[in-house]
């Protein structure tokens, strides 16, 4: 996965959201707009810049991401979407989001309820292949995390890993804002473990195509 564009600074400032519109079939627009309001307010405290130029853009909430747990395994079960590039539509929970769009993605976990998510990784794809999981202030800020409550705001940190157990010490549903600012391919990661024991991880991809 490449990156197509680097990231301008300047615009990135003026692209963090004030609004999310919901233009898409089944979305909980209740929960979109907390889910903005405190992004919002969380960015704007952290960057210190006017959000008086700030625009609205469209919110896409593919299907849920379904993270399954069997004989101590972690699978995603949802399969990929036909927006993926063709190598990954066999990758399940693959997910795109073109121009213009901003993501919100919801993941849950379903088998044995002693298992619960506990890390979130974003790694960037590099030209030859290779992760790339070290993350600038800006990269860091494309993606957020809350769960369906929106009580905290969690950004991925220096090595793209976000620690979920602040949401809860038994997390079995989270949601995951993708501003899609710039051009970019990355590849989740989850992770869940059970009460005692190993605990086991899942990587599909995410493709963006950045706002332009």
């Amino acid at each position: 996965m490449k990156s197509e564009r680097l990231p301008n600074r300047s615009k990135q400032k003026s692209k963090l959201p004030t609004m999310l519109k919901d233009t898409s079939a089944g979305i909980d627009g209740e929960k979109v707009m907390k889910f903005s309001h405190i992004i919002t307010v969380s960015l704007c405290v952290f960057l210190l810049s006017s959000c008086n130029r700030v625009g609205t853009f469209n919110v896409v909430n593919p299907p849920d991401i379904i993270v399954h747990v069997n004989k101590n395994k972690a699978e995603i079960t949802t399969p990929g979407s036909s927006k993926c590039k063709v190598q990954n539509q066999g990758k399940n929970g693959c997910v795109a989001f073109d121009h213009g769009e901003t993501g919100l993605m919801t993941f849950k976990r379903t088998g044995p309820p002693s298992w619960s998510f506990t890390t979130l990784e974003i790694c960037k794809l590099k030209t030859n292949g290779d992760k790339d999981c070290k993350l600038n202030i800006w990269e860091r800020f494309e993606f957020a995390v809350t769960d369906s409550q929106g009580s905290k705001i969690l950004i991925p940190d220096i090595n793209g890993r976000v620690d979920l157990k602040p949401l809860s010490a038994s997390l079995d549903e989270f949601i995951l804002l993708d501003q899609n600012t710039v051009a970019q391919e990355y590849y989740y990661s989850v992770e869940v473990c059970p009460a005692s024991g190993e605990c086991a991880w899942a990587d599909p991809p995410i493709e963006n195509k950045g706002k332009n």
